[in-house]
C-alpha cells in the first residue's frame, strides 16, 4: 500500500473503532498484495483498484466487527469467494473461530495461500458447496451470497440450535421485501427473530447499508 492507501485504511479502522497495530497493517497489506496479484489471472473480485478494495470490501466486511469481535463460537463464511467478510474480520479479531467455505477450486486456493500467508490460526478453508459441509456452527456469515430465504436454505443443516445468521445487506426497502419473502417460504421458522442494523461504513457514508441479524431459539 502507498501512503494515501494506508492513510484510507488507518482512517477506516479508526472510524470503526478498531485499534490498529503494525502487525494488523502489514496482515492487511499482505492480504490486498495477494489478492491484487492474484484478481489478474482469478476472477476474485471486480477491480484491482486497491482504494476500492479497501472501503467496498475490507471496511464493508468490518462493518460487523462490533456485533462479531466478542464472539468466542464457531463461524462459518459461506461462499466467501476471495474471503470477504471473514479474512478482514480475522485480521482486525484474531481470536475468531472461521471456517471459510468456497465451493471454486481457484479461490480456495487462494483462500489457503492467504491463511498460510498471513499466519491465521484457528482458520479453515473447505472447498464445497455450503450443502456438503457435514460440521454444525454457532454463527453463519453470508455476504453476497443472495436473498434472505436463499440463505436460510443453505444454512439449515449447518447451523446448530440457539444460532445466528448475519448478512450483509444494502437499501432497508429491498431487506423488507425479501422478509416478506421469507416468511412466506417453506424455510420460515416461527422460532427466529429477525433484527436489522444500519451501519455506515466509512468512505460510504451516502450508501445505505444494513446487516440483517437472524437468531433461533
Amino acid at each position: 500500500m502507498n501512503r494515501e492507501q494506508r492513510s484510507i485504511l488507518l482512517g477506516g479502522l479508526s472510524r470503526l473503532g478498531i485499534e490498529s497495530t503494525e502487525e494488523m497493517i502489514g496482515r492487511f497489506s499482505i492480504f490486498i498484495e495477494e489478492l491484487v496479484l492474484w484478481n489478474r489471472h482469478t476472477n476474485l473480485v471486480g477491480t484491482n483498484d486497491v482504494e476500492r478494495i479497501i472501503v467496498r470490501h475490507i471496511l464493508d466486511s468490518l462493518s460487523a466487527y462490533c456485533l462479531l469481535k466478542a464472539q468466542n463460537g464457531s463461524i462459518l463464511d459461506i461462499g466467501t469467494g476471495a474471503g470477504f467478510p471473514s479474512i478482514p474480520l480475522k485480521i482486525a479479531a484474531p481470536s475468531l473461530q472461521i471456517t471459510l467455505c468456497e465451493r471454486r477450486r481457484r479461490r480456495a486456493a487462494f483462500l489457503r495461500n492467504v491463511v498460510n500467508l498471513l499466519d491465521l490460526s484457528r482458520v479453515d478453508v473447505v472447498e464445497c458447496d455450503v450443502r456438503d459441509v457435514r460440521q454444525q456452527f454457532d454463527i453463519a456469515l453470508a455476504r453476497g451470497v443472495g436473498e434472505l430465504v436463499q440463505i436460510v436454505e443453505l444454512t439449515g443443516e449447518v447451523l446448530k440450535e440457539r444460532s445466528m445468521i448475519i448478512a450483509f445487506k444494502g437499501k432497508i426497502t429491498e431487506i423488507e421485501r425479501e422478509m416478506e419473502r421469507l416468511k412466506e417460504s417453506s424455510c420460515a421458522d416461527k422460532s427466529m427473530h429477525i433484527d436489522v442494523q444500519k451501519v455506515t461504513v466509512p468512505y460510504l457514508d451516502k450508501e445505505e447499508r444494513n446487516i440483517v441479524i437472524i437468531k433461533t431459539k
